[in-house]
């Protein structure tokens, strides 16, 4: 995090979100044209019950926001979901761009690897086919997926629980 820079300079903030209103501070900041990044993870849950995948924030509670150091701060204070900037010794803290960066190539490339296409190769992480490669085919249902699986110098069609697919190699 910077605390000195060149004002005239857009720079990335941090902005606190009101409790469990990250969403809602997004879409408004967004509506006033203001740039914003809300990093989330994506996982597939191992529970039964559970849905097929849950998209939660990153860093709960917390926006980061692209704008110049001597732009309208008053806006946001009057922002709906926004509960203030968070700033060190009365000034705003400013991330770096490399941090930043570095947080949208990992926030693109797990969401590459969660959409899963007919023919990607998938490696089998958990259950009696542990440690195994298949071929991804289709969704069968939210939970289960139907994989190609050469055994015994056949393909053979399978079903396994989402939850066991651990690693998409590239």
């Amino acid at each position: 995090m910077k605390t000195d820079s060149k004002l005239a300079e857009l720079a990335w903030y941090l902005i606190q979100c009101k409790p469990r209103s990250d969403q809602k501070a997004l879409e408004h900041l967004e509506r006033q044209g203001f740039e914003c990044f809300l990093p989330r993870v994506i996982h597939h849950p191992a529970t039964a019950g559970a849905a097929a995948k849950l998209n939660q924030s990153l860093f709960p509670g917390y926006i980061f926001l692209h704008m110049k150091a001597e732009g309208n701060w008053a806006k946001l204070r009057s922002t709906r979901g926004v509960n203030k900037v968070v700033s060190f010794c009365g000034k705003p803290c400013q991330i770096d761009d490399a941090i930043i960066q570095k947080l949208k190539d990992r926030h693109l490339e797990v969401a590459q690897k969660t959409t899963l296409e007919p023919g990607d190769r998938v490696h089998i992480g958990a259950g009696p086919l542990a440690d195994m490669e298949a071929i991804f085919m289709a969704m069968d249902g939210e939970h289960r997926v139907m994989l190609l699986l050469r055994l015994l110098n056949r393909e053979r069609p399978i079903k396994v629980p989402l939850s066991h697919l651990r690693s998409l190699p590239a």
